[in-house]
């Protein structure tokens, strides 16, 4: 079963888009007529979310103009604000009172179709902080490459080698809200200082999910997510409605 609340990160400035997050967020740019974090909300709340936390920074007024206090597909809508930029990890931090003790943590750039209930059904031990669902990639030689010894995540590398397959981090997670009082200096990195750390204490999973991925965060992708985003997340919603 998949925790009730869901919580997505959208408070980046966007800069690799230029001009086109000068005035508008990121997640709340058009992807096929609608603002894509629209698509993340309706898909969160197929999946069984009840709340929905926005962790919100760069023109955060955008964020509760449209959504604050909104019931969408069943779930309510919520925003918190840090109060400056403070990293995914302080975030979390800014957010603690609002954290459910499990929740589901997503980047608000990108749409990965993965099963959060399987993901936080994973056996773990009690020591285990989070899960991750993780994307198979033919050549990692560009990303930064997540190794796993059965379900457990033993390191995060910089990157592949080139022309190597591998595992990399699919940006959705299913987080104990414990994992806050890792958090130390500010700002703070979950991907960068909070992951790797729990990795070589044993307290973070992983599962792979083979399923459809794309990122808005450059101009390229965001031109693809145009025609192929509507298309997918139409099919989900008739496959949902079918008895």
């Amino acid at each position: 079963m998949s925790p009730e609340q869901a919580v997505f990160l959208v408070g980046g400035r966007g800069t690799r888009l230029g001009a086109l997050t000068d005035a508008v967020p990121k997640p709340l740019l058009e992807v096929g007529g609608r603002p894509f974090l629209d698509i993340l909300i309706e898909r969160a709340a197929a999946r069984g979310a009840r709340e929905v936390l926005l962790l919100c920074g760069y023109l955060a007024d955008q964020f509760r103009d449209r959504y604050h206090g909104r019931v969408i597909g069943g779930a309510r809508v919520a925003c918190v604000a840090e109060p400056a930029p403070l990293g995914t990890g302080g975030a979390l931090v800014a957010a603690r009172d609002h954290l459910h003790p499990s929740f589901v943590l997503a980047n608000g750039d990108s749409l990965f179709d993965c099963d959060a209930g399987a993901l936080a059904e994973l056996p773990a031990g009690p020591g285990c902080l989070g899960r991750i669902a993780l994307r198979p990639l033919a050549d990692t030689g560009r990303s930064g490459v997540v190794e796993l010894e059965g379900t457990r995540i033993t390191r995060f590398a910089q990157r592949g080698e080139a022309g190597r397959p591998g595992l990399i981090n699919g940006g959705v997670y299913v987080l104990e809200r414990r994992i806050v009082e890792r958090v130390g200096a500010l700002p703070c990195s979950l991907e960068a200082d909070i992951f790797p750390a729990l990795a070589a204490e044993g307290c973070l999973h992983g599962m792979v999910f083979d399923g459809f991925f794309i990122d808005i965060g450059v101009p390229e992708d965001l031109a693809r997510a145009q025609t192929l985003v509507p298309v997918f997340h139409s099919a989900g919603q008739a496959q949902e409605a079918s008895p």
